[in-house]
């Protein structure tokens, strides 16, 4: 594996961390799970996006790969986000403004 592919494949493994915890995040929202008893799970889930999207803005920035700037933002919003009341529509809208940075990302690897 070279190494744009492997700057690429961070930046898909930061976007499946954010995904999983963005779709956690929605089924508790709705009720369909309880994370009572594992509430810890989305923190994990979280730290592990956060940290993954810093690993691979770095990697971008260092080989100049497209998503690069995408990531930029989407730190800002993690940044914000657990300062923001969770299942409150500003933890909903800085969540979903991740989700559409992310899909640009994804459109920028083409």
């Amino acid at each position: 594996m070279d190494e744009p592919e492997r700057g690429a494949l961070i930046f898909y493994v930061a976007m499946v961390f954010f995904l999983a915890n963005f779709a956690l995040g929605i089924l508790v929202q709705f009720r369909v799970v309880d994370t009572k008893p594992f509430r810890w799970l989305h923190h994990a889930l979280f730290f592990a996006a956060f940290a993954s999207a810093a690993v691979a803005a770095g990697v971008g920035f260092l080989q100049g790969a497209p998503y690069r700037w995408v990531l930029l933002p989407v730190l800002i919003l993690f940044a914000v986000l657990p300062r923001v009341r969770a299942g409150t529509p500003g933890h909903a809208a800085l969540a979903g403004g991740a989700l559409i940075l992310y899909a640009a990302g994804c459109v920028w690897m083409l």
